[in-house]
C-alpha cells in the first residue's frame, strides 16, 4: 500500500516538474518573438531619429556660414 502511494507520489512529481518546464519553454519562446517582431520597428525609429539630429546640425552649418 505504501509502495502504491510513493510511486504514485513520484508520477505525479514528474508530472509536475514537466509541466512546469513546458511552461517555462512557452513563457520563453513567446517572450523571444514578441522581442523579434518590435525590434525592426525600434530600429526604424532610431535610424529616423538620429537622421533627423544629423539633417538639423547639416542645416545649422549651412545657416551659420
Amino acid at each position: 500500500m505504501a509502495s502504491a502511494i510513493l510511486t504514485s507520489a513520484k508520477h505525479g512529481a514528474y508530472l509536475a516538474i514537466g509541466l512546469y518546464v513546458a511552461m517555462v519553454l512557452v513563457v520563453s519562446l513567446s517572450a523571444q518573438s514578441s522581442q523579434s517582431i518590435d525590434a525592426p520597428i525600434q530600429v526604424a525609429q532610431e535610424h529616423r531619429a538620429q537622421s533627423v539630429v544629423i539633417d538639423q546640425s547639416d542645416s545649422a552649418g549651412v545657416a551659420g556660414a
